[in-house]
């Protein structure tokens, strides 16, 4: 069983701003998501931990090994999409700084790439491999994924069979639970999807629109 977490909600400076791989901290509010992902984490007999390496989940992945008395895994490969010359900037910025970029972005978001940054194919290319490793290798056993909101539909999207660009259909919440089954034939069945933590009024919808999800993650 994989349980695919998305970090809490963060501290922007800067409203409405690309920070993919920008290492951003998280909000007051999303230490308290954290802590409450620790206590639910810690009665699911967890066999391992693995997170980004950013910041924001770096912080939560912590949390969760110290009440489940496991070692934390962090690795670029699961980082957030890189947004190139955009990050730091607002959607209003870099329409206006890259214009032509940004409204092919709109178009095509699956495949287009934002100035020096890299597309959500290739965080597919980097994610899914790394995500199939993991399943092997815990065949079996519970683990924890803690990542971001890009690279979570990423991964929900590849275990429900649709086509990747039907990626940004898939809402990912701060601080939201999803359950992937993982059969030992390589199936992958999703038995929740965006799901709050039990009892969990913290939780905040991560208000993305049209043509703008997946771009802070």
């Amino acid at each position: 069983m994989v349980y695919l977490v998305r970090h809490g909600q963060v501290a922007k400076s800067r409203p409405r701003s690309y920070h993919g791989q920008s290492d951003v901290p998280l909000s007051p509010l999303g230490h308290q998501q954290m802590d409450r992902l620790a206590e639910w984490a810690a009665s699911m007999e967890l066999s391992a931990v693995y997170c980004s390496d950013l910041q924001r989940t770096r912080h939560g992945a912590d949390l969760v090994a110290r009440r489940c008395a496991l070692p934390v895994s962090a690795t670029p490969l699961l980082r957030e999409k890189h947004f190139g010359l955009w990050e730091g900037l607002t959607y209003e910025e870099a329409e206006a700084r890259f214009p032509a970029e940004w409204h092919t972005w709109l178009a095509d978001p699956w495949d287009a790439r934002p100035p020096e940054g890299e597309t959500y194919r290739e965080v597919e290319a980097r994610v899914i491999p790394f995500v199939r490793r993991l399943v092997r290798e815990h065949a079996g056993q519970a683990v924890l994924i803690l990542a971001h909101g890009g690279v979570n539909r990423v991964i929900v999207c590849r275990a429900l069979g649709l086509p990747m660009q039907r990626v940004f259909g898939i809402e990912q919440d701060y601080a939201c639970v999803n359950g992937i089954e993982c059969s030992a034939g390589g199936r992958w069945h999703v038995t929740l999807m965006n799901g709050a933590l039990p009892g969990d009024p913290l939780l905040m919808p991560a208000a993305e629109t049209p043509g703008q999800a997946g771009k802070t993650g």
